[in-house]
């Protein structure tokens, strides 16, 4: 069985739909280290037998901004030190903007990464005067996968720590959609809280995703997504990507590698293999303890979230090099060769293709 599913998962596209590298890199890159990824990463990365990673390159809290709480300087900053890695790193890496891209990254044994934003704070203009023109300024830097929201609230929207509110998008938040749509942006719910995932589904003309949550009928947080949310975004033609954080896994102290295949068995029967993914949501290295909280321990964008024991990850499944065990997993659950690559990256690359063109 081992031989079989290092064959498959060395066979299929593997796609991260959400990981957290450039909280590290950047720090390397502020201490004047180049190529990182080349000389750090790369190698992790291809342990883990991952070929196209969606790259957080900023957001709503500092630990995405390289500590920086003007949010849209710091992402700005994040994105250029990213696309400056991809001409230092160019033997490994390739910065993609369409499907045509990720294709030739991958014909070229390259990674293909594709840029994402964990929050729309960086769109926040002058005081009251939030402004598309700043979405439309990262889309020309590259910037090609748009999560709405983080934790708390923002001009968008609230994240799942305001779910109290019961509050839609703002009117600002509905023409981010929009313009999403117009532009060829994938639309990433993770963290929206519960009337603002439904007024996406009701606006967006285009299938949108959740890049990092798990099912709630099996977990039930309030990070998780609800039967009928997932039902809504399979209708949509989305993606529900699965987070490998362990609170959202399980309500167990532990949480074990077949937890998280648990919930591909649900979104399996629930909808159909055709709308579950990956989106580990990891933090490579160990500057996280260090500067990832804000303002304090337990805290993000100063909003208590809580800290966990040990580590914040599924048990076998703590870091990018782990990748393979969920490839076993599939295959010791009985999943064909078929449906495993789907789960590994064809899913996400079929919203890729149809939204970025």
């Amino acid at each position: 069985m081992e031989t079989r599913a290092m064959q498959l998962h060395n066979q299929a596209v593997v796609l991260d739909a959400h990981n957290h590298i450039m909280i590290e890199l950047a720090y390397q890159r502020d201490r004047g280290e180049k190529a990182v990824f080349s000389r750090y990463y790369a190698p992790r990365i291809r342990q883990g037998g991952v070929n196209v990673i969606m790259m957080v390159v900023g957001g709503d809290s500092t630990s995405l901004t390289d500590r920086s709480d003007l949010f849209w300087w710091g992402s700005v900053r994040v994105m250029d030190m990213l696309l400056q890695e991809a001409e230092e790193s160019s033997d490994t890496m390739a910065i993609c903007l369409n499907s045509s891209d990720i294709d030739d990254a991958l014909a070229a044994g390259k990674i293909a990464v594709l840029m994402t934003l964990e929050g729309a704070r960086p769109l926040t203009g002058k005081l009251n005067m939030n402004s598309l023109a700043i979405l439309r300024s990262f889309y020309r830097q590259g910037l090609r996968q748009f999560q709405l929201v983080d934790m708390g609230r923002n001009c968008v929207g609230d994240g799942h720590m305001e779910e109290r509110t019961g509050s839609k998008l703002t009117r600002f938040g509905v023409d981010v959609v929009k313009e999403c749509n117009r532009l060829g942006m994938i639309i990433d719910v993770a963290h929206l809280n519960g009337p603002g995932f439904w007024d996406v589904i009701e606006i967006s003309e285009d299938p949108i995703v959740d890049t990092h949550s798990c099912a709630r009928a099996l977990c039930d947080h309030v990070r998780n997504r609800t039967d009928e949310q997932i039902k809504a975004l399979a209708q949509n033609g989305g993606v529900l990507g699965l987070s490998a954080m362990r609170n959202y896994v399980s309500s167990r102290p532990t949480a074990t590698i077949d937890d998280l295949i648990r919930h591909v068995d649900h979104v399996a029967e629930l909808v159909g293999i055709d709308y579950v993914g990956l989106g580990l949501d990891h933090f490579e290295g160990e500057i996280w303890t260090d500067q990832g909280w804000d303002p304090a321990p337990g805290y993000m964008e100063g909003v208590y979230v809580g800290q966990s024991e040990g580590s914040a990850f599924v048990d076998g499944l703590e870091d990018i090099t782990k990748f393979p065990a969920v490839t076993e997993a599939l295959v010791r659950h009985g999943y064909s060769d078929t449906d495993i690559k789907k789960v590994l990256g064809e899913n996400f690359l079929r919203v890729y293709r149809h939204v970025l063109g």
